[in-house]
């Protein structure tokens, strides 16, 4: 298991959005670069959320054969902050480097996947389009490559993608084939197939060239997203081998007239502008698009200033904030992603402008919003029950699903059917013993196994009914035990009500004089009761433990 991690959490000071967190935000910890069960070190992959789970695709590490691509996804829990490699089913490209991906809908299990290189960079890039959809419940992918019509883009990588105007349009920006740099922006369009018979026929696919931005030079590695406000496309920074764009200005691309125009921004009041970079990355939430790291260089390579820096840029005035934190280490080829409440995270990377960079598997969190109230019991959980989030199993849980594997763990006795089929949903194997000691055997590694030893829970408290007796018994008796005076003095009142019934002629016989005093001493018992509750119920607001 990882810890919640962020950068700097120790060193924020009272913010609206961020300080408050910091009860729940905790330092990373070291992660074993040769741990089977946690992505290695890697650039150029790409991340994205669904809000349950950070999916890892691809990526590229010089460590294995003098450089080889990551052909492979992973998932982490936000749940547990565990991962799982998933089983790919269908094909996935060689191209894993440099590739970009757009998710179907927004926080969707489905994404495009279009372009990228293999390890002979300038030379194996590809312009092939996959649809991938993830299938938690088993732990896998299933991708297939889509046909498209129209006008496909060239062979590329280092390229942008972006959601645009509607559902179901996507953008394609910029890249390079290793050597030349173009700016082209084309549109991907998904449409519903009335006649398909197949799930691989249920859309058609039809890409069209928008511009090819004459006038401003080619460049990759840049950022891209739609401006709802002014119906345009933002491109954020980029580059080529000889330069790298900057900030003061920004290109934008109305997508009426189809006419690409640079606007001038707004300044940091105290830090200015953004330096110029390519491989950064940019997460969207709202009007704010939030960018990381990346690296600037002159011509031919000079000056190298690989940032960890960190801008805010507001879409409804076009203005920089320069955010108040940095990455703990200065990154490029890096990515990021950002849950709807708010929680930013930063994966990989690589350090330096050499074929041989040190690269990082790190994960950094950063928030930039208010969580759900989930988010916090989720924590409290953790804490309470640290049990119920280790081990490979719990690489399969969802934040959704949390309160359904709690009642699994943290409950005496035999597993039900019924919690039976949660554990397995993952097609992974178990084992229980006599003592509800049980183990969870990881399906991808047969020597894996995560011993879970379930405690008994703790009772609950009830406002009534179940209380600690003793404490509320010992201030009945500081009181002079009022019991026995309470009963006395109720039973005197309602014998006093019979006998002004018997008075009036309306005595009782002697089977019903018993029962009217068995109900008698019932009403006495009830009253009596009330007021001891509400004796302990002003006690626990007076004097709580």
């Amino acid at each position: 298991m990882i810890n919640i991690i962020g950068w700097a959490p120790d060193s924020h000071e009272p913010s609206p959005e961020t300080s408050f967190l910091n009860q729940f935000i905790s330092p990373f910890g070291t992660i074993e670069s040769g741990d089977k069960n946690y992505p290695r070190v890697r650039s150029g992959h790409r991340c994205f959320t669904d809000n349950d789970y950070l999916y890892l695709i691809g990526g590229y590490t010089h460590q294995i054969r003098r450089g080889s691509i990551f052909k492979e996804i992973w998932a982490m829990s936000l749940a547990t902050f565990e991962w799982r490699r998933y089983e790919v089913i269908g094909e996935l490209p060689d191209t894993l480097a440099s590739f970009a991906i757009i998710q179907v809908f927004p926080y969707s299990k489905t994404f495009i996947l279009f372009g990228g290189s293999g390890t002979a960079f300038g030379t194996s890039s590809s312009n092939r389009f996959y649809f991938v959809g993830v299938d938690n419940n088993n732990c896998c992918v299933e991708s297939y490559e889509l046909k498209v019509g129209g006008d496909i883009p060239l062979p590329k990588y280092g390229h942008a993608m972006c959601a645009g105007e509607v559902r179901g349009k996507y953008y394609i920006i910029g890249g390079t084939e290793g050597t030349s740099f173009d700016f082209d922006v084309h549109a991907l369009t998904m449409r519903a197939n009335p006649e398909a018979t197949t799930e691989n026929e249920k859309y058609t696919w039809h890409c069209e060239l928008i511009t090819t931005n004459q006038g401003f030079p080619g460049r990759y590695r840049l950022e891209a997203t739609y401006d709802e406000k002014n119906h345009c496309l933002l491109f954020f920074g980029g580059g080529s081998n000889e330069e790298v764009h900057g900030f003061e200005k920004i290109i934008k691309l109305d997508l009426k007239t189809k006419i690409s125009s640079a606007v001038s921004t707004i300044p940091d009041s105290r830090n200015g502008y953004p330096q110029a970079r390519r491989c950064h990355t940019i997460a969207r939430r709202s009007t704010k698009v939030i960018m990381t790291g990346g690296i600037f260089h002159r011509e031919n390579g000079l000056d190298v200033l690989v940032h960890s820096d960190v801008w805010i840029f507001e879409m409804t005035d076009y203005s920089w904030e320069k955010y108040e934190h940095s990455l703990p280490r200065a990154v490029y080829f890096h990515d990021a992603a950002i849950t709807e409440e708010g929680c930013m995270m930063v994966f990989g990377g690589a350090h330096e402008l050499t074929p041989t960079a040190p690269r990082n598997n790190k994960l950094y969190f950063a928030w930039f919003g208010i969580p759900r109230l989930q988010t916090f019991a989720l924590e409290a959980l953790r804490k309470k029950y640290p049990q119920m989030f280790s081990g490979l199993y719990s690489g399969n849980l969802q934040p959704s699903g949390v309160l359904d594997v709690f009642n699994t763990f943290c409950k005496p006795g035999k597993i039900s059917e019924e919690e039976r089929n949660i554990v397995q949903r993952g097609r992974i194997p178990f084992h229980e013993h006599e003592d509800r000691s049980r183990f969870f055997l990881n399906g991808n590694s047969e020597d894996y196994a995560v011993r879970h030893q379930v405690a008994d829970p703790e009772p609950l408290q009830r406002r009534r009914g179940q209380r600690q007796q003793g404490r509320h018994e010992q201030i009945l008796q500081n009181n002079g035990d009022i019991r026995g005076p309470l009963r006395r003095m109720f039973d005197q009142f309602l014998r006093g009500v019979g006998a002004g019934d018997e008075n009036n002629g309306e005595g009782e016989a002697g089977e019903e004089r018993e029962v009217n005093a068995q109900l008698r001493r019932e009403n006495i018992d009830n009253i009596i009761n009330e007021i001891n509750e509400i004796i302990a119920e002003r006690v626990d607001r007076e004097d709580p433990q």
